[in-house]
């Protein structure tokens, strides 16, 4: 689908619409139209031209400077070179469809705006973007900067040194002070997991992870759902995503467009995940992920920095909290994280599209 936004005499055009399979099912594809004028550089026509499905992997190289070690001029490396040299397109801002039909029917169209300066909009029809941002109703939140870090991240990458780059990807969404060090694996690597380890079956297949391709992965998504707007975002996270030897690529069609699928496998997810572009743009079509589920972890009051700065001391909140909470206590970090670490198990995976309150019964006392 073709539309564009105006702001002054700036245009970006709509350049994607999400959608994805069991659980984020697919509902539509979107034409695809692209607002690059390139310079002088045409789309790579090879991958155009109807092919029958095939592979290619993508590996880790030691110099971190390419594409890895791709066998060739594969269709990836020929985009990815396309879009590192077009021009970036008019606009200040990335508008998304997203349409998503969930396992129990559920559809949702969602019109989100998201501004090259991080701010962060969304409407149930578009005509309602206008009043949310004259309205100043900026839902951007604590994500903010996050968001900003895995667009430049995807930035540098089209064309920096593809290992510094995966690092900033990585490490996109960290805290400046985290409590735990996080450790960057290189692409590929399987965590070792000791044979006399009694951890349940489910946790450890999470403990077999790569995080750090986990990590890339995930937030290479973000990048495209925020920045796709830009063929250099686009480059960056097809340059990083082909680093990774478990992520095949295939060649297709889907409803009459030739397409580029990057399935993602162990050791960067537990199960299966794809992304689905178009061939001649590098624009982002579909999403999908099996054995999906979308729960939501609302918290109550936690003993956290920004709880604590907010209170003056941990001991003037914990005080407030005796004073209003039920359970006579501030909630801990620790019992947030296992709340969201069983919605994320085997044993929850019949659980779907419900909320679960740590809040220490904050919410059924009011």
């Amino acid at each position: 689908m073709a539309d564009h936004i105006d702001s002054g005499d700036k245009k970006r055009r709509i350049v994607w619409r999400a959608s994805a399979g069991v659980g984020f099912a697919a509902a539509a594809l979107a034409a695809v139209a692209v607002a690059t004028t390139g310079s002088g550089t045409h789309a790579p026509s090879s991958t155009a031209a109807a092919q029958p499905a095939r592979a290619a992997t993508g590996n880790a190289s030691g110099s971190g400077s390419g594409l890895g070690s791709l066998a060739g001029e594969t269709p990836l490396v020929r985009l990815v070179g396309y879009l590192s040299s077009a021009s970036a397109p008019r606009g200040d801002a990335t508008l998304l469809l997203r349409d998503q039909v969930y396992s129990g029917g559920l559809k949702v169209d969602v019109w989100d705006l998201h501004a090259d300066d991080g701010d962060y909009y969304f409407s149930k029809d578009k005509g309602g973007l206008r009043g949310q941002v004259s309205g100043h109703k900026n839902r951007g939140g604590e994500d903010e900067k996050g968001r900003k870090e895995v667009v430049a991240a995807a930035k540098f990458s089209a064309k920096g040194d593809l290992n510094a780059g995966r690092k900033k990807m990585f490490l996109a969404y960290t805290p400046a002070h985290p409590k735990v060090k996080p450790v960057l694996l290189a692409p590929g690597v399987t965590p070792s997991v000791p044979a006399s380890n009694k951890l349940p079956k489910d946790i450890k297949a999470f403990a077999a992870i790569n995080n750090t391709d986990n990590w890339v992965w995930n937030n290479s998504m973000d990048a495209l759902r925020v920045g796709a707007g830009s063929p250099t975002v686009r480059a960056g996270v097809l340059r990083l995503l082909g680093q990774m030897p478990e992520i095949k690529v295939e060649q297709g069609t889907l409803k009459g467009h030739q397409v580029l699928t990057l399935t993602a496998d162990k050791p960067a997810v537990t199960t299966p995940e794809t992304l689905t572009v178009d061939a001649e743009t590098g624009l982002p079509i579909k999403y999908a992920s099996d054995g999906v589920t979308f729960n939501h972890v609302h918290p109550g009051r936690i003993a956290t920095d920004r709880m604590v700065d907010t209170s003056g001391s941990l001991e003037a909140a914990q005080a407030q909290a005796r004073k209003e909470i039920p359970a006579g206590r501030l909630g801990t970090v620790e019992e947030m994280a296992a709340a969201a670490v069983f919605l994320c198990s085997v044993p929850a995976a019949y659980i779907n599209g419900t909320a679960i309150l740590v809040d220490g019964a904050m919410a059924r006392s009011v």
